[in-house]
């Protein structure tokens, strides 16, 4: 977990699921060694409020979401997608 935090301290780019364009095929589900997507089954926002405050992040409890506490940053998610619903986002 330190090394994940120690990571973020210098992260230039967050990988966003574009929902619009996910079918829902689970590859990043299953590919992410840490977990760091999720299905989202309920309402509740506490995980990710502080990401959709800071970007434009869709709020959507019925699809993928990213727990960025847990992201990596490793990309396998944006390789393995073949919609491009997974990409990266450039911070400011």
């Amino acid at each position: 977990m330190r090394i994940v935090k120690a990571q973020k301290a210098n992260v230039k780019q967050l990988p966003v699921i574009d929902i619009s364009k996910c079918k829902k095929c689970d590859r990043c589900l299953n590919i992410c060694p840490h977990k760091a997507i999720v299905k989202v089954s309920s309402t509740a926002c506490a995980k990710c409020i502080k990401y959709c405050i800071s970007m434009k992040v869709p709020c959507n409890p019925e699809n993928y979401v990213f727990c960025y506490e847990q992201c990596v940053l490793c990309g396998l998610c944006v390789s393995v997608c073949k919609n491009d619903a997974i990409y990266w986002y450039e911070l400011v």
